[in-house]
């Protein structure tokens, strides 16, 4: 009997504060209970590099055209095997002088009127040196049959401004948040932008 109440209990507690001690882009993260790493990867003719998840490949463009059925579908969406966790890039034409808080107050007031039930949770702005200033916020909507959660970042680079977008089921979101934070916090700017 104690032995069984230690296997449930006691070592799933360990595994979480080994979880929480060892994760970071370099080195990996534990998400839904496998081991997940990622790699840098440079998009819009080496204009920026993001990290990516290993495990993710090129959203089928079938699949694109049932869960982004409009054309301002994003230009890169990467995806799990199971379809069920996607992160998609894309660089938005906005005017130069257009600051990026006023995009994300636009883009909330947009999905505020697209989606019913939508529920806004967190506003942050990620800043680390050498990367591009990321404002994010997060939200849930309610889906066909569950609910998933979405994290989105805008940030300007040179005179572009590019959209990341994260979603999942609702009840996968905790083990994804500090790996999707990391990768938001960690896009680099790689090419210089040039006044042609």
């Amino acid at each position: 009997m104690a032995a069984n109440y230690y296997d449930k209990q006691i070592i799933p507690l360990k595994v979480r504060n080994f979880e929480a001690e060892a994760m970071s882009l370099d080195t990996g993260y534990y998400i839904e209970g496998r081991f997940e790493t990622f790699s840098k990867e440079q998009y819009f003719d080496k204009l920026l590099s993001i990290y990516i998840p290993e495990s993710f490949i090129d959203m089928p463009d079938e699949i694109k055209e049932i869960k982004y059925p409009t054309n301002f579908r994003p230009e890169i969406i990467k995806t799990n095997l199971a379809g069920d966790v996607n992160l998609s890039i894309s660089l938005l034409k906005v005017s130069e002088d257009t600051e990026v808080k006023t995009l994300v107050t636009a883009f909330k007031s947009l999905l505020s009127k697209a989606h019913n039930g939508i529920k806004f949770l967190e506003y942050d702005e990620l800043e680390k040196e050498g990367c591009v200033k990321m404002y994010c916020f997060d939200f849930i909507i309610p889906g066909i049959d569950e609910r998933i959660y979405h994290k989105t970042g805008l940030g300007k680079i040179g005179r572009e401004t590019v959209q990341v977008m994260f979603n999942c089921r609702e009840p996968l979101s905790w083990t994804w948040k500090k790996a999707v934070n990391d990768i938001l916090q960690n896009i680099i700017p790689v090419r210089k932008q040039t006044n042609e």
